[in-house]
């Protein structure tokens, strides 16, 4: 009995292991997915492509939206730099948006309620 219980309790152990080194992978893959720019960086690259300023870039969206600007940070989409724009409506939604960080023009709309697009 104590033998059984010894080895169900050694895979129970191990199946925890194995989750929580699938979730430490986990976020390290959407870290480096993220193509997001620290801000010391982001100043130089506003420079450097002659890009719309952030408070730009979030004024407008927040216009657009109806809705209460959070955040914005650029980031690299392919050879593209964008602008991903965190806003919240009054009803409590979420949205991110997406617009050309040299343009302003929109790229692309989600709501924290849509899954996340897959890449």
């Amino acid at each position: 009995m104590l033998r059984v219980s010894t080895t169900v309790l050694a895979l129970a152990l191990s199946v925890v292991g194995v989750g929580v080194a699938r979730g430490g992978e986990a976020e390290v893959h959407v870290a480096l997915k993220s193509g997001c720019l620290p801000p010391s960086e982001t100043r130089e690259e506003i420079k450097t492509h002659r890009l719309l300023e952030p408070f730009a870039a979030l004024k407008s969206a927040a216009t657009q939206f109806k809705a209460e600007a959070l955040s914005a940070k650029l980031c690299r989409n392919g050879d593209e730099l964008v602008y991903e724009i965190a806003l919240l409506h009054r009803d409590g939604r979420l949205v991110h948006v997406v617009t050309n960080a040299a343009t302003g023009k929109l790229i692309g709309v989600r709501s924290a309620r849509d899954p996340a697009p897959k890449n």
